[in-house]
This record gives C-alpha cells, sequence and structure tokens, in this order.
C-alpha cells in the first residue's frame, strides 16, 4: 500500500492541497480534460530523444509514499538522457518517471480525453536548468486481462521493459521500498510519441508548480 502524510487522494485530497500548497490554487493547473473538438492543429518539430534514451540506465525505483517513481542511479556513470523539439524552449534533462493508477482499470489516468479516464497514466518528467521550466510527457495505459498496454505501444519490447518494471515492482509494498532496475527509456515509451497534445500546465502534484 502506498501511503503519505503530507497529501494524498483521500482525506488529504485535491481539493484541499491549496490550503498547504498554494500554487495549487493557479490558472493553469494539471490535470486538465482534453476536449478534442476544441483543439487545434500545429505543425511543430517532432521530439529529438538525446542521448541515453535507447540504451539500458540503471534506475532506483522507490516506493516513495504517492507512486512508484524512478530515478536515475548516479552511482553508475551514465550518458545523460535529455529532450529537444515538440515546442519545447532549450533542452530538458530527465528528472523521473512515475505512474498514477485507481482503484479500477477504468479511473486510473489523471488527465481525461473527451471525459473519458484510462486504466493508468505514465508521467515522464524533465527540467530544463537554464530556465527551471518543466516538461512532462504524459502516456496512457489500458489494462487488459493478461496484460496492461501503453497506448503508443505496438511492440513486444515495449511490453516485454513494462512486464520487467511491473514484476519487480510488485515487491516495493511499503513506503521507502526500493530496487535497482535496468530500464530503456525508448522501450519503456514505446513508438508513435510524434502525434500528441501540448498545453501549457502544472506538476499534477504538490507543490503543482506551473510552467
Amino acid at each position: 500500500c502506498v501511503y503519505a502524510n503530507q497529501w494524498n487522494y483521500g482525506h488529504l485530497g485535491p481539493d484541499i492541497w491549496s490550503e498547504y500548497y498554494p500554487l495549487c490554487a493557479g490558472k493553469s493547473q494539471s490535470p486538465i480534460n482534453i476536449l478534442t473538438a476544441c483543439t487545434l492543429y500545429r505543425d511543430i518539430k517532432p521530439f529529438q530523444f538525446i542521448s541515453a534514451h535507447a540504451t539500458k540506465n540503471y534506475f532506483t525505483v522507490k516506493n516513495n509514499g504517492h507512486t512508484i517513481i524512478s530515478i536515475i542511479n548516479n552511482a553508475y556513470e551514465q550518458l545523460s538522457i535529455q529532450l529537444r523539439g515538440g515546442g519545447l524552449n532549450g533542452t530538458f534533462d530527465f528528472v523521473n518517471f512515475h505512474l498514477h493508477w485507481g482503484e479500477n482499470h477504468k479511473s486510473g489516468s489523471e488527465h481525461q480525453i473527451n471525459g473519458i479516464k484510462y486504466a493508468g497514466e505514465i508521467h515522464f518528467v524533465y527540467k530544463n536548468h537554464l530556465t527551471s521550466q518543466m516538461a512532462v510527457l504524459a502516456l496512457f495505459m489500458q489494462s487488459y486481462v493478461d496484460h496492461t498496454k501503453i497506448i503508443s505501444d505496438n511492440n513486444d519490447q515495449t511490453r516485454d521493459e513494462w512486464q520487467r518494471y511491473f514484476d519487480m515492482t510488485r515487491l516495493l509494498k511499503f513506503e521507502n521500498d526500493s530496487v535497482l532496475l535496468d530500464l530503456n527509456v525508448t522501450s519503456l515509451m514505446g513508438e508513435n510519441l510524434q502525434d500528441f497534445w501540448r498545453y501549457e500546465g502544472s506538476l499534477t502534484t504538490p507543490p503543482c508548480t506551473e510552467g
């Protein structure tokens, strides 16, 4: 079980986050319900996944009391993971990736598409250290009887990489439990990452930083 004292989705849920984290009352908060009929098409340069996205990297995968978060383990000499393009301003360095899920296969995602939620949502978080701007690539997950599927995924490599991840994270039952796991970020993200919705928002959990 994942528990935390500072905030959660129960009695310390989103409705009162702004009482303790003022930024959560901002005007550009995430998540949102994306209404496809209200979106505008823009010809944006594709994302550029630089350096070590396509190689194995060692991650510390940890139950932090809110979610399961994966951070690069700096004890190993590894290439940096960076992101450009996609309408972003400059180069963004990888910070972490983490998951959001719910009590059933229909309510786990934070964002909605035309009012519809998905089983889960994966956030790949990046930061531009020159401007302090954050960028989050969010991927939806669908749940099937025998496995969980990333919406952008249509290959066995992505499915196998996530299966390795889930096999290990099942062991992280208590807060601060962690494991060391080598993962390929490109495989985790899957394919078809050049079609996306983009908007100016915030971190979806406290401190709810915008921009």
